[in-house]
């Protein structure tokens, strides 16, 4: 899966908005989406079942912590450029990729708002 968002991404960042070093980009972005997608359930959890809510030191310290990961694997070992010439797609599909890719960043991205309310509710409790 994460091969695909990586792949989708990249297209993004060459046809969409093109930027002069999309692989830098990509990672950045992924890292970033990731990093929202591991907040927002370890909020969740924290939240719920020990009442605890994550301060934003914890959080920067998961997105480094992805950033550093996706960094070491896609853009300096070279499998970010080996993904692109693949060109993977979830069943074969594009639309189907193109839709999943569309999906996940639109929820990770979405956290930034609802995230914060829902967990204040889930404090409050």
């Amino acid at each position: 899966m994460i091969r695909v968002l990586y792949y989708y991404y990249f297209l993004f960042y060459t046809k969409v908005l093109p930027d002069s070093q999309p692989h830098s980009t990509v990672v950045f972005t992924l890292s970033f989406s990731l990093s929202l997608l591991i907040n927002g359930l370890l909020s969740l959890i924290l939240a719920y079942f020990a009442g605890y809510n994550m301060s934003n030191y914890v959080m920067v310290g998961v997105f480094i912590a992805v950033m550093v990961v996706n960094y070491m694997v896609f853009y300096r070992r070279g499998k970010g450029k080996q993904l692109v010439k693949e060109k993977p797609q979830l069943f074969n599909n594009h639309k189907l990729s193109m839709l999943f890719t569309s999906i996940f960043f639109s929820i990770t991205t979405s956290w930034l708002f609802w995230g914060p309310i829902l967990i204040k509710d889930i404090l409050a409790k």
